[in-house]
């Protein structure tokens, strides 16, 4: 039951990611809040896994990750936002980039 297939392959998104039109993806991404550090952390359902520092409070960690996720796809952070599940662990969030993003540096986790 692994998702250790080829990612880095132009034009292939990993298990996670779904394009969402031109210039978007949405991410599928379990998050694992106050943890020793940020890390990727494999795979959790077709999730991605995110260990974070920040704990979940007053919105922390949500902003916390979308920082990590956009520095490691080489994004701004204003180009990662999260737009569902807020409140939950478990969320969707939306990547905007004028070219796909080198997913690379998350699927070589584990």
């Amino acid at each position: 039951m692994g998702g250790a297939g080829q990612t880095g392959v132009a034009g292939e998104l990993p298990v996670f990611a779904v394009s969402a039109g031109p210039g978007a993806w949405t991410l599928r991404v379990a998050v694992t809040p106050g943890g020793a550090r940020d890390a990727l952390a494999g795979l959790a359902e077709d999730r991605l896994r995110v260990r974070l520092r920040a704990k979940a409070v007053e919105g922390r960690a949500n902003a916390a990750l979308t920082d990590f996720l956009a520095a490691c796809l080489g994004l701004k952070n204003r180009q990662v936002r999260i737009v569902a599940g807020d409140k939950s662990r478990k969320k969707t969030i939306r990547i905007e980039a004028e070219s796909e993003p080198d997913w690379a540096a998350m699927t070589a986790v584990g």
